[in-house]
């Protein structure tokens, strides 16, 4: 019998850990009516980048009393893979999520979102996978203890503005960094005037999905950034990942501190106030449909499958411009 992809390939390949997309873009392609010829040509060229899981390994056991211990070490995946894989059941509560959501910045959101991409293929092995990514690639941007909700007068819509105006006018730019995008969040972080802005991002006085994922959605259509692209794509990820949640003001507030983080890592040089009259042409839902699944950047394919779940549930027209967007770069 075939081992499942998890089992085979690690969560992420190359020395700057660039995340394995391959098993969530397929599911992308194949609901955006990706052919069999096509799905069989991109997973063969997907594979070839990726790193096998180490075949002789000693593999921590990851038990009640050690797995808070051993989140964000980044060398425990496959113990992590085998704890979840015993106690997920489809149907049920999700084990340990109220534990991870603190660290929903992990590996800059692409745990959360491989999660989701799980939940929604219903697929036990693809969803202990992130979840196990989430747990080894842990990631807190603010800690716990300093957040204090009665001391907060800010929006999330309000202090993402704040933040966006700085930007366009030449404020906090990016610090110079040759991380990874979680590796130069985790350095915002830790930086005294933007841990600043992520601690009022934690505290905010509205932790709601809607207005997070608006925010999002807003900053991307400022910068048609690629950091900014994976802020929209969490969302997306985050309403699937949400019922499972028992803390869900948490993992909203920490989930804004990590959009928080990530905006602060774009150069200021890439936000501009979108005219887009003329610049680009906003395709319909069936054009997108044609352009995803005819993709074959794993980025495209699940940009334009996460911009077309989410204008389907919402109704937000400013998806298909999003997506309309990022795809006239390669046009």
């Amino acid at each position: 019998m075939t081992k499942p992809h998890a089992e085979v390939y690690a969560p992420e390949y190359g020395p700057s850990h660039f995340s394995n997309h391959s098993p969530m873009a397929l599911l992308a392609l194949k609901r955006l009516g990706g052919g069999e010829q096509q799905l069989h040509r991109f997973k063969s060229e997907s594979l070839k980048n990726l790193e096998r899981n180490p075949s002789e390994q000693t593999i921590a056991e990851i038990t009640e009393d050690n797995f808070e211990a051993l989140l964000g070490k980044r060398q425990n995946y496959l113990g992590y893979l085998a704890y979840f894989k015993e106690h997920i059941v489809i149907g049920k509560d999700l084990p340990k999520l109220d534990v991870l959501v603190t660290g929903v910045s992990a590996s800059a959101f692409h745990a959360l979102i491989r999660t989701a991409y799980g939940l929604d293929a219903q697929d036990i092995s693809e969803i202990a996978a992130g979840l196990a990514y989430w747990a080894d690639s842990h990631l807190v941007v603010v800690s716990e203890d300093k957040t204090s909700v009665s001391s907060s007068r800010d929006t999330i819509a309000a202090l993402g503005d704040e933040i966006l105006q700085n930007k366009l006018d030449g404020e906090l730019e990016q610090l110079p960094s040759n991380e990874a995008i979680f590796g130069q969040m985790g350095i915002a972080a830790r930086d005294e005037l933007r841990q600043s802005y992520i601690q009022r991002a934690v505290n905010v006085t509205d932790p709601f999905l809607d207005e997070l994922r608006q925010l999002s959605l807003k900053l991307f259509l400022h910068s048609n950034n690629f950091t900014a692209l994976h802020t929209v794509t969490a969302s997306h990820a985050a309403r699937l990942v949400l019922p499972y949640i028992r803390e869900q003001e948490t993992f909203i507030r920490q989930f804004n501190a990590g959009v928080t983080a990530a905006v602060l890592t774009i150069p200021n040089n890439d936000f501009t106030i979108p005219t887009s009259a003329g610049q680009y042409k906003i395709l319909t839902v069936e054009e997108l449909q044609k352009r995803g699944a005819s993709a074959t950047d794993s980025h495209d394919i699940k940009f334009v499958y996460s911009c077309l779940e989410e204008y389907h549930h919402y109704r937000d027209t400013r998806y298909l411009e999003a997506a309309s967007l990022w795809l006239s770069r390669k046009s």
